[in-house]
């Protein structure tokens, strides 16, 4: 969570800057620290705050599950809170009486636009109106708030930790927006990978390339249970084919001495969710040792910086871990405190149940910020 954080934050301020502009301004590696805003912080942006919000919806449906013994599929639970973000993007402040479903409406930074998706707007807006969302997007809105789900999934085994039903259950959550598939497939792929290096796959360049084969591999055999129990294959082989060869080609690549800003120009600029993903794949294991030399080449390109680095930041933070992410990409995060306490809930669980959630301090909160949910909370 703070990895993503880090380079969606280094990644913002360059996100509409050709490679040409950055590296006249920062130089021949183009930006390497944050630029900061007015309170002396750096700035995360829509990507950060979205994955955010994922995190409140899947604990939403965990506790759920946990306090009445029966609950939905965990992408369900996030269209509430995406409403929610929805309105932080729309209200100065949070609204007396207005019901919500997420404790975070009551933190007063996350009251503002950070460039966020047209698309993501515009179907949450369609869900709060009722309508059917009808779009064709691709872009990489879905898979940019991916990580949480394979943070719970994988953690708590969530499914008695099936891959395929994981990744589908991801890929469902980015479809709540985005309803091409190059647009919620590599959210799939990108649960697959994060939940394989949880699980000790990963520890070099050569086995992270082995994982992101393997999550590659797997994609057409997931059932899609919304669509006739089709696979993905199936349903969808052309962006399916289309997924699996950029991501060949990002790792093929990696492996050359092309410098990075020219080898990202040749995969993509990442405004789609499958380019996103292979930039951000390619910036992992070309420096799978080194957490700030992965993101920075993540981020320095004329494309979508902020969400080739929040999901490079994904990757390199779960291969390597807190300790690697270096105090100068830390001491100046915005929300650096609700990031951690979101992350701490996800690794932690949900603490209560049916019959005893009230008798510590610490059950009590969790009760105020995943059960109560409809009102202000105790903050």
């Amino acid at each position: 969570m703070v990895g993503g954080a880090v380079g969606d934050a280094l990644g913002y301020a360059v996100e509409f800057k050709s490679w040409p502009s950055i590296s006249a301004r920062y130089g021949h590696r183009g930006i390497t620290r944050y630029e900061l805003d007015h309170r002396a912080l750096a700035q995360i942006s829509d990507d950060t705050q979205m994955s955010l919000f994922t995190a409140a919806g899947v604990l939403l449906g965990m506790t759920r599950g946990y306090m009445r013994g029966i609950m939905g599929r965990l992408d369900l639970y996030c269209r509430y809170t995406y409403l929610d973000w929805l309105h932080t993007q729309e209200w100065p402040a949070r609204k007396s009486g207005e019901r919500v479903d997420s404790w975070l409406m009551d933190i007063p930074d996350l009251y503002s636009r950070r460039a966020p998706g047209t698309t993501c707007m515009t179907a949450l807006r369609a869900i709060e109106a009722g309508k059917e969302v009808k779009n064709d997007s691709c872009g990489c809105g879905g898979v940019m708030r991916t990580a949480p789900i394979a943070l719970i999934s994988y953690i708590h085994s969530y499914a008695e930790g099936q891959l395929a039903y994981c990744d589908m259950v991801a890929a469902q959550a980015a479809r709540i927006t985005h309803l091409h598939p190059l647009g919620f497939l590599p959210s799939a792929v990108l649960n697959d990978i994060l939940m394989q290096i949880m699980d000790g796959k990963a520890h070099e360049a050569e086995s992270l390339c082995e994982v992101v084969r393997a999550a590659s591999e797997r994609l057409p055999s997931i059932v899609a249970e919304d669509d006739g129990e089709k696979t993905y294959g199936e349903r969808w082989p052309g962006p399916v084919a289309r997924q699996q060869e950029i991501l060949r080609q990002a790792m093929d690549f990696a492996h050359t001495d092309m410098p990075d800003p020219e080898a990202i120009e040749s995969i993509g600029g990442g405004w789609t969710g499958h380019e996103a993903l292979a930039i951000a794949v390619y910036s992992a294991v070309k420096h799978a040792d080194n957490f700030e030399d992965a993101i920075i080449s993540a981020v320095n390109h004329s494309g979508d910086s902020d969400s080739t680095g929040a999901i490079c930041g994904n990757i390199m933070g779960t291969l390597l871990g807190r300790s690697a992410i270096h105090d100068h990409f830390t001491e100046k995060l915005e929300l650096l405190d609700i990031i951690e306490e979101m992350a701490n809930d996800l690794y932690t669980g949900c603490i209560i149940h049916e019959y005893e959630y009230r008798d510590t301090p610490e059950k009590i909160r969790w009760e105020e910020k995943y059960c109560q949910h409809h009102y202000p909370s105790s903050r």
